[in-house]
């Protein structure tokens, strides 16, 4: 454009040299404009390594954090062991207890050494109880947090992906800082071009009335005119396009602005993100506090033993998944509640589902025998859940007891007398 404008101006005043003035000297902006633009790019990479040093520092802490769960995992897993060892510990009680009762008629003469030993037993089985049901309470704690951990782990995935299109907002605006450039150049061109058109306007009004002063001329000042009108005619449609040009590339800068906003939201989210890591990593370490504890508290209660115990804690023993295993614990003691409150036949229908939600709960299986056992015209149904529970386990001694009675109901009606 700038060619074309010269060789106009060359043209001009070779025709008319008398009347035209020197054209001022134009200094070329582009040296100050190619430092500015290496300027910007300078600092928009100085960010971008900012930003790629942030994310391998928040991707470290992440690996940490993966690794601190992965210990948490494994105390789950070493206090689900220790559940069982519970389990174990109260079926021995509850041999002491039988063994008390059977020397009970025996020795009368010892009758206020058992009482105090019972009521020791019954203080330590509360406490037990208590210790089983806090238990149970914080599993359904950790589990709620577990949730909330995987649902912190999917807002850092999305932040993550935040992070990947704030590097591609990067490659554009490096894209647009050369687009800003040449739209400077282009007003500068802008600029020349109006100054020009001024110029030749005033011109072309000194060539008018000239006009009759130079007859003997005309014909080559024609050809002259006409040689102008059609430059004047491809500056205008210049401008026009220039104009266009403008237009678009204030746009271009406007979307530019915009996107340099959404740059520094995503630094702040970014550092937003590293302070929840620090957040999540307090969380863990406060977690693995609990289960130290929980470990701890462990180790002082009796343990349970699969093939006596009859409480709803020893459903831990079972090899399931911890979260099924709290569903059928629920499960076991609103059936229990039930049965306590002489509401039978709803015990009895709960502990059915208990037992059909999980194919090995034979302890379920044996408490819908004894609920059966205590409604009218149900001997049959209780006979069938015994069975049952001994199907899943031969051993089960509450179930064997249960089954006894109900195959022999004359012998154990005149043991009892």
């Amino acid at each position: 454009m700038l060619r074309k404008t010269a060789l106009l101006l060359l043209v001009m005043m070779v025709f008319s040299s008398a009347v035209f003035a020197d054209e001022p000297e134009i200094i070329s902006a582009e040296p100050e404009q190619s430092n500015e633009a290496e300027l910007r790019e300078k600092a928009l990479d100085d960010k971008a390594a900012e930003l790629e040093k942030l994310s391998e520092t928040l991707s470290k802490r992440e690996s940490e954090l993966s690794q601190k769960e992965k210990d948490f995992i494994s105390r789950s897993a070493i206090l689900a062991g220790k559940s069982k060892e519970i389990a174990g510990t109260s079926a021995v009680l509850l041999g002491r207890e039988t063994q008390v009762n059977s020397r009970e008629k025996a020795i009368m003469s010892r009758e206020a050494t058992l009482a105090r030993r019972e009521m020791a037993f019954a203080q330590e089985s509360q406490k037990f109880t208590t210790a089983a049901e806090a238990l149970a309470q914080r599993e359904a704690d950790l589990a709620k947090r577990e949730a909330d951990l995987a649902n912190r782990e999917s807002a850092l995935n999305e932040k993550i992906s935040a992070k990947e299109a704030a590097d591609k907002l990067t490659a554009r605006e490096e894209d647009i800082t050369k687009r800003e450039a040449a739209l400077t150049e282009r007003e500068a061109t802008g600029n020349r071009l109006k100054a020009l058109e001024a110029e030749l306007n005033e011109r072309n009004e000194k060539l008018n009335s000239r006009e009759q002063e130079v007859t003997n001329r005309e014909n080559s000042v024609a050809e002259n005119e006409k040689k102008i009108s059609e430059s004047e005619a491809k500056v205008k449609a210049q401008e026009a396009e220039v104009s266009k040009r403008e237009s678009e590339l204030t746009a271009q800068e406007k979307a530019l602005d915009d996107k340099n906003k959404k740059l520094e939201e995503n630094s702040s989210s970014l550092i937003s993100r590293e302070a929840a890591l620090v957040n999540r990593e307090a969380e863990i370490n406060r977690k693995a506090d609990e289960i130290q504890e929980m470990e701890n508290l462990i180790k002082e209660l009796p343990a349970f033993d699969p093939n006596n115990s009859t409480e709803a804690a020893m459903i831990l023993t079972y090899k399931i998944p911890a979260q099924k295993r709290r569903e059928l614990i629920a499960m076991q003691r609103a059936a229990y509640q039930k049965y306590s409150s002489n509401r039978i036949t709803q015990a009895f229908e709960d502990y059915v589902a208990a037992a059909e939600a999980e194919p090995s709960n034979y302890l379920a299986a044996y408490w819908a025998g004894l609920a059966a056992e205590r409604l009218r015209n149900r001997h049959d149904d209780a006979l069938l859940w015994a069975n049952k529970a001994l199907e899943i386990n031969p051993d089960y001694k509450p179930a064997q007891d249960l089954k006894n009675r109900l195959e022999n109901p004359a012998r154990n009606r005149r043991r009892s007398k």
